[in-house]
């Protein structure tokens, strides 16, 4: 299971009065930041590669989406943009897309705008992930009142 590791920065001294007392204290200063840390490291440019020799186009296309998200795990394009980009036909694209919302793995937030699922995958720290999956999950919920 993933997990943080801490960073400590000593910043320097620092001068500070005790409020109750009135007392003058010099004072190390440090900052202690959470990192991720213990992650499986991923090289999606290998794994796709792989993937291009053995497999079909829709798993290639799913790949291909992976490197158009942006640092929020958008993708902004319509299905036909992807599909024409992407090299794939419309109906290949449109499965995919399907597919993939699905399955959980993306979601469909307005015409020409999806979002990767950031609890499958995810580029950057534990704060930003958190925001993203917060943004995700308020979408899934909007998504699925909408088929009701």
């Amino acid at each position: 299971m993933p997990s943080t590791r801490k960073a400590v920065k000593v910043i320097g001294t620092e001068t500070y009065i005790n409020q109750e007392t009135g007392e003058i204290k010099e004072m190390q200063v440090i900052n202690i930041e959470e990192r991720d840390a213990n992650f499986h490291k991923l090289w999606l440019g290998h794994i796709i590669q792989a993937i291009n020799l053995m497999g079909n186009q829709k798993i290639k296309f799913a790949f291909w989406l992976l490197e158009q998200m942006n640092s929020d795990n958008l993708i902004t394009m319509t299905v036909r943009q992807m599909s024409i980009k992407g090299k794939v036909s419309l109906q290949t694209a449109s499965r995919a897309v399907k597919t993939l919302i699905d399955s959980d793995f993306l979601v469909k937030i307005n015409m020409g705008v999806y979002q990767v699922n950031p609890e499958m995958i995810f580029k950057g720290g534990k704060t930003d992930r958190m925001n993203v999956m917060i943004s995700y999950k308020k979408t899934q919920k909007e998504a699925d009142e909408e088929k009701e």
